[in-house]
């Protein structure tokens, strides 16, 4: 007798012993003389360079319904990302996690020093705008389906390749920013520092999605965020959809989820959303 994992398809014995939680079935006591494999493999990852980025690229088990581009935190790496790029091609997307800036194979800072975070926070963030820009015009010769998802600073990148590239059709902004001024402006006023000078508003205005984000065709822009998140405080985000209201924008291009008791994480209810909006978007 064997214990084995299945995964549900329409042609799922019925009369094999069964217990049935999700989309997942757990066979029981299975005589050896009726095994068989597995309905699903796994999806496959591997490490290259896209645009001459180290990416990790997770390819699913069957034909991708779109390319997702996933962006790390400020501790993270791609490597740290791979469970979560997996769980993504599960969905049935090809998954590219590109390295930032002064990350993993490409430098490193300490992170943890507040006054390294506030020196390069927004060249890691506006570097990694530029450069998916450059990954999404590689991508798209391939798949016309372009996605980007990404929390904490990986949220701000995503917020700003969805302002700054019109042929990203689908952007997922975790616990990150789509008001970059407005988003400084209270770091700023937390940590008790000098305002903004004219040129470093001017810089950072120049890619502040509040300014520059278009909802043509089937785009869309989900906001999720949690209401005790004291890293990246809602406070911006709520900043932006009351700067968004006066656009009337429906809610299948723009909507902002806000969740009681959560702080800076990703949630399983989070998860669920992104993946019904990803697969309303990308079609």
């Amino acid at each position: 007798m064997t214990n084995l994992l299945y995964y549900t398809g329409s042609e799922v014995d019925k009369h094999l012993p069964k217990v049935s939680f999700n989309q997942t079935l757990m066979i029981r006591s299975l005589p050896d003389s009726r095994e068989r494999k597995p309905i699903m493999t796994a999806p496959t990852t591997v490490t290259t360079t896209v645009c001459g980025i180290p990416c990790l690229v997770v390819h699913p088990s069957m034909k991708p319904k779109g390319t997702i581009v996933l962006y790390h935190g400020w501790i993270s790496t791609i490597h740290d990302y791979s469970f979560f790029a997996s769980l993504i091609a599960g969905w049935g997307y090809k998954v590219i996690v590109p390295e930032l800036p002064h990350h993993g194979d490409r430098g490193t800072l300490d992170y943890f020093d507040t006054s390294v975070l506030q020196q390069y926070f927004w060249q890691v963030g506006i570097e990694g705008v530029r450069e998916a820009e450059s990954i999404v015009s590689e991508l798209i010769r391939m798949d016309a389906n372009i996605g980007v998802m990404g929390h904490s600073t990986g949220g701000f990148i995503s917020a700003g390749l969805f302002a700054a590239d019109t042929r990203v059709q689908a952007s997922i902004v975790i616990s990150g920013s789509c008001a970059w001024v407005k988003a400084e402006q209270l770091f700023r006023e937390r940590d008790g520092r000098t305002p903004m000078t004219a040129e470093e508003r001017r810089v950072l205005a120049q890619y502040d999605p509040e300014s520059h984000c278009s909802f043509d065709r089937n785009r869309g822009l989900l906001l999720l965020h949690g209401e005790n998140d004291h890293t990246i405080p809602i406070d911006s985000q709520q900043y932006f959809i009351e700067s968004m209201s006066s656009r009337q924008i429906p809610l299948d291009k723009l909507q902002f989820l806000a969740y009681p008791n959560v702080g800076h994480h990703v949630t399983i209810a989070m998860l669920e959303k992104s993946k019904q909006w990803l697969d309303s978007h990308l079609h």
